[in-house]
């Protein structure tokens, strides 16, 4: 099975990927985030610190080294790291690069609890509407069933649910927006894997992320058809 579609395919609709590792709060974070920013100042050069609203704790928002580009960048907070690409590699070379990252940060930061593993990915997959409604069937395998029990198609469409997926679970949220920039009308497809259950090992985070990745994988080839699937590799259908 091929898995995640990434930007080898030639009309992927991912727009980021993100993996993140929780933790008990290390106040150590604090004091050394100048040592983190040098690790990765070469590759992530910008800083982006948090925008604080009243009732939020400012040690738990991240500040955020990206690259020049912004194509990717570094997620650093009292309880939290991790790692974002907006220009998704293939997963072989975003693993490769978080765990780069993570050495460089456990040589600093020393962690032996982990709280949870998450893992998400964005997609937008743009659409014209017909007759003034939403091409659901073109995309979403489930929608045959839907529309026998709900005669016609729909003008907007929302909805989220919740799986068990492997030993975590999946949030995922479909529904129909209207793209930032302005552009044409698309759905938004939000996979949202994550194991916060059990005795969390920090010498086991990429295989979590091997799951986190398997998992999703199988979710999206699950709802997606078959015509859609050659459009994402380029396939003539």
């Amino acid at each position: 099975m091929n898995l995640i579609p990434d930007n080898r395919h030639p009309n992927s609709p991912l727009i980021e990927v993100v993996f993140e590792i929780r933790f008990p709060g290390e106040t150590a974070i604090e004091c050394k985030r100048s040592e983190i920013q040098d690790c990765i100042r070469d590759i992530y050069p910008n800083l982006l610190v948090p925008k604080i609203q009243d009732g939020m704790a400012y040690a738990l928002e991240p500040y955020r080294f990206e690259k020049s580009d912004a194509s990717a960048g570094v997620m650093v907070s009292l309880n939290r790291f991790g790692y974002f690409s907006r220009a998704y590699p293939g997963f072989e070379d975003f693993k490769k690069e978080y765990l780069r990252l993570l050495g460089l940060f456990g040589s600093i930061i020393k962690l032996n609890e982990l709280n949870r593993v998450g893992l998400r990915h964005v997609n937008i997959i743009p659409f014209v509407r017909e007759n003034r409604l939403l091409p659901l069937e073109h995309f979403f395998v489930f929608c045959k069933e839907m529309m026998n029990l709900f005669p016609g198609r729909f003008e907007n469409f929302s909805t989220a649910f919740v799986l068990p997926a492997g030993k975590g679970k999946i949030t995922t949220r479909i529904e129909s927006v209207m793209r930032t920039d302005g552009g044409q009308e698309a759905f938004l497809l939000d996979f949202d894997y994550a194991k916060s259950e059990g005795d969390l090992e920090f010498d086991r985070i990429e295989e979590y992320l091997d799951e986190a990745h398997t998992e999703s994988a199988l979710l999206f080839h699950t709802l997606i058809t078959e015509n859609y699937r050659a459009y994402i590799k380029g396939e003539e259908t």
